[in-house]
C-alpha cells in the first residue's frame, strides 16, 4: 500500500513538472517563483505552441522610435531574459535587489513583469522625488552633496522594449546622480521581448 502511494505521488509530481516542459526557459529550467506584492507568482512561458502575440507589442513599427544600442553605456551590463530571471530569483526574492519598470503608471497597472515596481521615467526630473528614490535604493546624499553608496542595492531597469529609450534615460539619470554602475543592470529587451517569449505577466490594478 505504501509502495502504491509513493508511486502515485511520484507520478503526480512528474506530471506536474512536465506540465511546463513543452516550452521551457532553458534546458534545465521550466519555471521559477518570484514574489510580487507579497504573493508568490510562478513565472514560466506560455505552453501553447500555437500562441501568437497580439496588440501593441506585436507591432513592428513604432513612430518616432529608434532601436536602442545593446550597450547603452560602457560601464553598464546589458542582460537578457535568463539573466533577468536569475536576478529576480537571487536578488529580488531576497530583498537584495529591485526590478524597476519605468513605463507610465497606466501601462504598469495594465500589465508588468512579476516582482517589478513602477517608477515612471518622469520621476527623474523631480529632484525631491528622485532623491527619495535614491534613498530607497540605499544611496544617501551627504552634506557635501556626494552620494554615499556603500549600501546601494542592485537594480535592473526595463521599459517598453528595445525601441524605447526610457530605460536608458533612467539609467543615465542614476549615473549622473552618482549611483554606482556596478549595481545597475539594463534589460534592453524590455516588456515587448518578455511578451514575445511568452513569459508570465501580472496586473497591478
Amino acid at each position: 500500500m505504501k509502495k502504491l502511494t509513493l508511486l502515485a505521488i511520484l507520478s503526480f509530481t512528474m506530471l506536474f513538472a512536465g506540465s511546463y516542459d513543452k516550452v521551457k526557459i532553458t534546458p534545465d529550467i521550466s519555471y521559477i517563483y518570484v514574489y510580487h506584492k507579497g504573493k508568490a507568482v510562478k513565472v514560466h512561458r506560455i505552453q501553447d505552441t500555437k500562441h501568437k502575440l497580439t496588440g501593441e507589442f506585436a507591432k513592428l513599427y513604432h513612430p518616432g522610435k529608434d532601436i536602442q544600442s545593446i550597450k547603452m553605456d560602457k560601464n553598464i551590463r546589458t542582460i537578457g531574459e535568463v539573466e533577468l530571471l536569475s536576478f529576480m530569483r537571487k536578488k529580488v526574492n531576497k530583498k537584495l535587489g529591485i526590478l524597476i519598470d519605468v513605463r507610465p503608471k497606466v501601462s504598469y497597472a495594465k500589465e508588468s513583469i512579476p516582482s517589478a515596481v513602477n517608477i515612471p521615467l518622469r520621476v527623474k526630473d523631480d529632484k525631491v522625488k528622485f532623491g527619495k528614490i535614491l534613498n530607497i535604493f540605499g544611496a544617501k546624499r551627504n552634506a557635501d552633496k556626494s552620494l554615499e553608496t556603500s549600501n546601494a542595492l542592485d537594480i535592473a531597469v526595463y521599459c517598453d522594449g528595445l525601441w524605447s529609450s526610457k530605460s536608458s534615460e533612467f539609467v543615465r539619470a542614476l549615473l549622473e546622480a552618482g549611483y554606482p554602475a556596478e549595481h545597475i543592470l539594463y534589460y534592453r529587451g524590455g516588456f515587448q521581448m518578455w511578451k514575445i517569449l511568452g513569459f508570465t505577466t501580472v496586473q497591478n490594478n
